[in-house]
């Protein structure tokens, strides 16, 4: 039986029809599943090195303030460090819960997301809004063991009651530090849910599968509707499908490549728009991941130009004269900004001025009392005159440090003013160590009391005079080298101090500066000091 040139046309159409339409509809499936699968894994990378540098870097970055704060048992402040972590959960950053505990178990303050209600660490009930009980008195040994173990961070589950329905959640927890210098104060840990995440990557993997699923239905549409609409139909629908994946694709790729600003516009309501849809949430939300830490890099510049400007209220180190004095200085700080500073002036009557001071504790906060005192004693020395003396000048200084301070940092200071022709020596003590003097071969401790600066706004103080001679030694100190307490637990002392400071005090002051502090080093090991260090040697010449 023949066949008509028409039927053949047909039959040839309709073959050719399904046969590029099976064709399209298999590369089209393959190309779609390599590339939901490749840019599934690179999305997850992204949020997960997002997730990762938020969490380590909030962590880090909240152990600052909160080693100051519990230094000063704040707890208030301390769960008010915490909450915004938690409340911010809400946004995006799914914080669900954060609290700061001792090393030996003792839990300070917990904080959970405004919608939990209980959660547990171990077997042991951990947080209970109902019930208002905020925190245990003391971890669990074992609970203890596994959070203190936490290297960078983990993934475990935790039971979390939820609108009344109790459920176990996979989150990962960031663990940091809190120290005061080289002392273990505690830890803070953040726990961070990966519910969304395993949801988003979930969704991703079913939607590309029923895309794929519904490419190849749709071809098969296309190859039967063929027969009648003809070769135009299957042609404009391949095209119309092919063009949303590739928008689709380039678009994760650029989202991979680090460009988040831009989002697909696929308008269609099918999978391939919904898969568009969560693309664009997802780049939303890594965006604002990477703005909060960009935030915090610019916050710890902030620091370093904070250190910067603080160093230049500090004389340089070195070799140094004022008035009969020869001087030598140093000072280091225990963190970004330090607590002490020391200076010296020549007088407008010839007379010289040696002044240290030390604020409770180190940081940023000690450091803007530390200004206060600083930039108050120089306007103090540009008015001196006739009428003014050592205890007048502490006077003053002590009312700048109550009305800054305000009762929540304190500072110790001394002032020592050599006469011009170098035979007495005042003495103003508000709190601090006492200085040693050098005499014969002979150290003996300039003894000056005073209440310290910041304590009591109407305390009152005395001078100490003593007769000074040429070839006379003085060492002035903060507490941050003699209360320094190497790996073993042994403290470097005042009297190892003093044993120094008589083994070179005959020395030239440089000299002296450099032996002590060679000691100083080879009891510590070259490691960081808990505490700022300040020391100055003076003689007179």
């Amino acid at each position: 039986m023949k066949l008509s040139i028409g039927l053949k046309w047909t039959a040839t159409a309709v073959i050719l029809v399904v046969l590029v339409v099976g064709v399209y509809a298999f590369m089209t499936i393959r190309d779609a599943s390599s590339d939901v699968e490749r840019q599934t894994e690179r999305l997850t990378r992204v949020q997960e090195e997002a997730l990762d540098e938020v969490g380590a870097s909030t962590t880090r970055y909240l152990a600052l303030p909160a080693s100051s704060l519990m230094y000063n048992n704040d707890l208030s402040a301390l769960t008010a460090l915490l909450r915004p972590v938690v409340e911010r959960g809400k946004e995006g950053s799914a914080a669900i819960y954060a609290t700061i505990f001792a090393p030996q178990g003792r839990v300070w303050v917990v904080e959970a997301s405004p919608d939990i209600e209980r959660f547990k660490l171990g077997d042991a009930t951990f947080f209970d809004k109902t019930r208002d009980e905020r925190f245990l008195e003391q971890l669990a040994q074992g609970v203890l063991s596994d959070l203190v173990s936490i290297s960078g961070h983990q993934d475990v589950e935790r039971e979390i009651t939820r609108g009344g329905e109790v459920r176990t959640v996979k989150v990962r927890e960031y663990l940091a530090q809190i120290k005061g210098g080289e002392d273990l104060q505690g830890y803070i840990l953040i726990a961070y849910s990966l519910e969304g995440l395993a949801r988003e990557l979930d969704s991703l993997r079913a939607e590309g599968e029923v895309k794929k699923a519904s490419t190849l239905q749709r071809s098969i549409w296309l190859a039967l509707l063929a027969i009648v609409l003809g070769i135009l139909v299957a042609v404009i629908q391949s095209l119309a499908v092919s063009r949303n994946i590739k928008s689709l694709s380039r678009v994760a790729s650029q989202i991979a490549q680090g460009d988040l600003s831009v989002r697909s516009n696929i308008r269609s309501r099918d999978e391939i728009g919904q898969l568009g849809t969560q693309f664009n949430i997802m780049a939303d939300r890594v965006q604002a991941l990477m703005a909060e830490t960009e935030e915090k890099a610019s916050l710890e510049k902030e620091l370093d130009i904070a250190r910067s400007i603080q160093s230049t209220l500090l004389p340089e180190q070195g070799l140094a004269t004022c008035g009969r004095f020869s001087l030598n200085g140093y000072f280091q700080p225990a963190s970004v900004c330090g607590g002490d500073f020391w200076s010296y002036k020549t007088l407008p009557d010839g007379s010289a001025l040696l002044t240290m001071g030390d604020v409770t504790g180190h940081g940023v906060p000690s450091a803007m009392i530390t200004a206060s005192a600083k930039s108050g004693l120089d306007t103090l020395i540009n008015m001196w005159d006739q009428s003014m003396s050592l205890a007048l000048i502490m006077k003053e200084l002590n009312k700048t440090i109550c009305e800054t301070a305000r009762s929540n940092l304190f500072m110790t200071f001394i002032a020592m003013r050599l006469s011009a022709d170098g035979r007495v020596l005042e003495v103003t003590n508000a709190g601090h160590n006492f200085p040693l003097m050098m005499r014969g071969g002979e150290v003996r401790a300039i003894v000056a009391r005073g209440q310290r600066l910041g304590d009591d706004p109407a305390s009152s103080y005395e001078t100490t005079r003593v007769d000074v001679a040429p070839g006379d030694s003085f060492l002035l100190f903060t507490d941050g080298i003699t209360e320094y307490v190497d790996a073993s637990g042994q403290e470097y002392g005042e009297r190892r101090l003093r044993k120094m400071f008589q083994e070179y005090a005959t020395r030239d002051v440089s000299t002296a500066m450099a032996g002590i502090m060679a000691d100083f080093q080879r009891f510590s090991a070259s490691a960081l000091p808990t505490d700022d260090i300040t020391m100055m040697v003076a003689k007179i010449g």
